[in-house]
Formats: structure tokens, C-alpha cells, sequence
């Protein structure tokens, strides 16, 4: 009998498997996001209580950029992401996103019918923790760079505490292919908010672009040193775009801004004045 009742649970859950992917792929067919440009206001307007400031000359059509953000929660984040991609001036959608490979599954109905699986180049995650591309994705990740107004956004850092400011959590993936590929780097703000008992992005905000230096030969260590002091750069440009009390480790942000600048100017021949003081810390 307990067999019996086993096998029924199994096959039961194997056809509501098959109910779940057909259905998934039938939403996702409809693709409404390569139809009209409709789909993507339809986009902006569904997703609501995210308010996002103007998008910068930096993200014009035409121009290619690495958009690097914190990191408050999976969910939120994605859906902030998603936003910005739909404002952007251009008549194809540009923007796409390295994030993990459940996210599209997870998705609610209206997401996977917008094109959810679009936006996202799916990473996974190792025994250790850290993230990583297949081969093949990060070729697809390559091409999408290659190609005129494409933008990539990736989190700063792999932790989703509170901001996900988080000075030993910094990914060094955003200044590798930053330098790798010579794109400027748009830093992007999540501010948040709490609301009934939940932590919510109410706003996107956007710093200037930083551009990669041109350094000299270096060897593995101080490469990986390099990518560090990078990262820990554009960490300072997205702390500065959050307000007090929100920035995690980075609420001296002008300390470590002067810290990260000093290091960075003992690479062969420094850091380009292509990435200045934050706005929002010339004002405060």
C-alpha cells in the first residue's frame, strides 16, 4: 500500500511538472517584448512603486555600458533592473542582466509573458558560493558587449543584507570586463525603503560613468589587486548615490573614495580624471 500511495505521489508530481513547463513555455512564446515598443511602457508602468530618475547621456541609444548597482534583494532588484531596461531610448531591448539561472524560473506569470528570460544571462552558483558563467554564456555575455548600445548590469556584491554594501563581499566581474572590453562603468543607486515590515527599492538613481584607466603590464597578483581597487571604486560611486544609513560599510564613503584613489594611483598611470567626485558628495 505505501508504495502504491508513493508511486501515486510521484507520478501526480511528474505531471504537474510537465503542466508547469509547457504552461511556462507557452507564456514565454508570446515574447512580447520583441514585438512593440508598447510592451516595454506596458513593462515600466506594471512595475510600480520604483521611481527612476532621468536615464543619463551615458545610457543614450548607441551607447554601450556596464550599469553595476547594490544589491538590496533578488527579487526587488530584478524588478528595478527590468524598469530601467524599459526606459531606455532605443527601438530593440539593450539592457540584459548576469543573475542566477532561478530567477527565470521563479518568475510570476506577468514577468515570463514580458520576456523575463530576455533580460537575464543565467549564472550559477559553486559548491564555495561564487558565481560563475558556462562557456557559453560568458561567449553570449562577450557578443552582447560587442554590439552597439548593448548594456550589462551586474551586482557589486554577492551578499543581499540590507543594501548589499558589503566591503569583503565585492565582485570584481563589472571592472573585468569593464577594462576587458573598454565600456564605462554607470554606477546605479537602490535607495530603499521599509514598508509594511518589507525592505523595498523606492528609487533608482545614477552616478557618473567611470572609465577604465589604461594601466601597464601586470602580473596575475596585481592584477587581481587591480580589479579589487576598481571594484572597491565603484562600490564608493554607488554608496555615494544611496543616502545616509544605507550604505552598509561604506558609510565613510569619502574616507574610502580617498583611500581607493591613493592605491589606484600607483598603477602605471593612475586613475583617469574620467571619474570624479560623486555629484551627490560635492553637494552634501
Amino acid at each position: 500500500m505505501v508504495k502504491e500511495v508513493h508511486n501515486l505521489v510521484e507520478a501526480a508530481s511528474s505531471t504537474l511538472e510537465r503542466i508547469r513547463h509547457t504552461f511556462d513555455a507557452q507564456v514565454c512564446s508570446l515574447r512580447l517584448l520583441e514585438r512593440t515598443r508598447w510592451a516595454r511602457r506596458m513593462l515600466d508602468v506594471s512595475i510600480r512603486g520604483i521611481e527612476v530618475e532621468p536615464i543619463p547621456v551615458c545610457l543614450g541609444d548607441g551607447q554601450t555600458a556596464i550599469i553595476v548597482s547594490n544589491y538590496p534583494s533578488v527579487s526587488q532588484t530584478l524588478m528595478a533592473v527590468m524598469k530601467v531596461g524599459s526606459r531606455l531610448p532605443g527601438e530593440e531591448l539593450r539592457l540584459r542582466a548576469i543573475a542566477r539561472k532561478e530567477i527565470v524560473a521563479r518568475a510570476n506569470v506577468v514577468l515570463k509573458a514580458l520576456g523575463v528570460d530576455r533580460h537575464i544571462f543565467p549564472a550559477l552558483k559553486d559548491p564555495s558560493g561564487k558565481y560563475a558563467l558556462e562557456p557559453d554564456t560568458l561567449k553570449q555575455v562577450l557578443a552582447h558587449l560587442n554590439g552597439q548600445g548593448n548594456v550589462l548590469w551586474l551586482s557589486i556584491t554577492g551578499k543581499t543584507r540590507g543594501n548589499g554594501l558589503l566591503e569583503r563581499d565585492l565582485r570584481t566581474g563589472a571592472a573585468l570586463f569593464a577594462v576587458k572590453k573598454n565600456i564605462p562603468i554607470v554606477p546605479m543607486g537602490l535607495v530603499t525603503q521599509e514598508k509594511r515590515g518589507e525592505v523595498r527599492i523606492v528609487k533608482v538613481r545614477f552616478g557618473e560613468p567611470i572609465n577604465p584607466p589604461s594601466v601597464g603590464k601586470l602580473d596575475e597578483f596585481e592584477t587581481g589587486d587591480f580589479l579589487l581597487d576598481m571594484s572597491q571604486l565603484i562600490m564608493c560611486h554607488i554608496a555615494a548615490l544611496l543616502p545616509p544609513g544605507q550604505r552598509g560599510d561604506f558609510e565613510d564613503v569619502e574616507d574610502k573614495l580617498t583611500e581607493v584613489r591613493s592605491r589606484l594611483s600607483y598603477y602605471p598611470r593612475g586613475v583617469p580624471s574620467s571619474a570624479p567626485t560623486p555629484r551627490r558628495l560635492q553637494r552634501e
